[in-house]
């Protein structure tokens, strides 16, 4: 039986990537008839913590405060956002549909062979959200498909399917642009307190349970390490405060992580930077294995994840696994 077309839902919103928001939502609204919205700023990944790289204008469609346009502008010199404008131009970046059976979707599009910016569907586990990005091949801008649950309302957009969007851009620059413009950290909310998200991150044990490091045991002096083929690998968990650090030791020296916890209103926000010195191509692969990391972590502290973006989380860390196992050095 031949799956399509797709059964699309309604028109979710849309996306204007440009170099002025106020100006562009100011004709919208003057001279069209839009109405305002909400102003938000996002970090994507591109600025340093506490800071933004991305604004959004979200204007309603005329006589349909439910449908949404929204105006985006960069925020950061240097952001994919920026990168992506100076090498296409100001226009629509994506339209988005809503769909009630996205995993359906999701695998008769990676059947057919058609472009995605992405292996898995990303899932926000707090919301519920779920959204796909279809590549800009077959039709000059990219189409995203978005499931919400009434968490994940309509005309709200959160940290994480932005930097999704972000992502979605990074393969339509060139290189020197995507060394530039690839992600500094990663961000995740989850459920839970902070208290109970540091002391589950601070205890090693349970690494295997969320992260690529599945070989991570314990000495008869109570020392922690990590088994790889070329030997084994010292490995120290440490907390200040509410950031968890993970160092393993190499004769070249240490390779460090932070995981950053901080409350929200919905639970907590876990910060990961990129560790220092990985850069271009291995940084957009370690944000990805991270995404899939905290994804785990989020369901290891009691959010519900949809069944296939575990699964699909879980395949991507076993094959990082590997990577890792194999590697000589960090």
């Amino acid at each position: 039986m031949n799956p399509f077309p797709l059964s699309l839902g309604r028109l979710d919103h849309y996306t204007l990537l440009v170099a002025d928001a106020d100006a562009c939502s100011r004709f919208h609204m003057d001279v069209l008839g839009f109405g305002w919205v909400r102003e938000q700023k996002v970090n994507a990944g591109s600025a340093p913590e506490g800071e933004f790289d991305m604004l959004n204008h979200v204007l309603h469609l005329p006589g349909d405060p439910s449908r949404v346009v929204v105006v985006t502008q960069s925020l950061k010199e240097g952001s994919v956002f920026s990168k992506y404008l100076d090498a296409h131009g100001p226009g629509i970046h994506h339209v988005a549909y809503a769909v009630d059976d996205l995993a359906g979707a999701f695998r008769h599009l990676e059947e057919a062979g058609i472009p995605l910016t992405s292996n898995r569907i990303v899932h926000d586990p707090l919301s519920g959200l779920r959204q796909v990005f279809i590549s800009r091949e077959k039709t000059g801008y990219f189409m995203e498909l978005i499931e919400r649950t009434e968490v994940a309302e309509e005309g709200v957009f959160k940290e994480g399917n932005m930097a999704e969007l972000a992502n979605s851009m990074l393969s339509y620059l060139g290189e020197e642009e995507v060394q530039e413009a690839v992600p500094t950290r990663v961000e995740a909310e989850l459920p839970g307190t902070v208290d109970a998200v540091v002391s589950f991150l601070s205890n090693p044990g349970n690494l295997p349970q969320w992260t690529a490091h599945q070989t991570v045991m314990q000495d008869a002096k109570g020392q922690w390490f990590e088994r790889r083929l070329v030997g084994d690998v010292p490995l120290s968990v440490g907390v200040d405060g509410n950031r968890v650090r993970f160092k393993w030791s190499f004769d070249s020296g240490a390779f460090v992580v932070d995981f950053n916890v901080s409350a929200i209103e919905s639970g907590v926000r876990v910060s990961v930077p990129l560790p220092e010195g990985v850069t271009g191509e291995r940084a957009i692969r370690t944000a990805s294995v991270i995404t899939s990391e905290l994804i785990l972590l989020a369901a290891s502290m009691g959010a519900e994840v949809e069944s296939e973006t575990l699964l699909r989380a879980r395949e991507d860390i076993g094959r990082f696994h590997l990577e890792v196992y194999a590697r000589p050095g960090a």
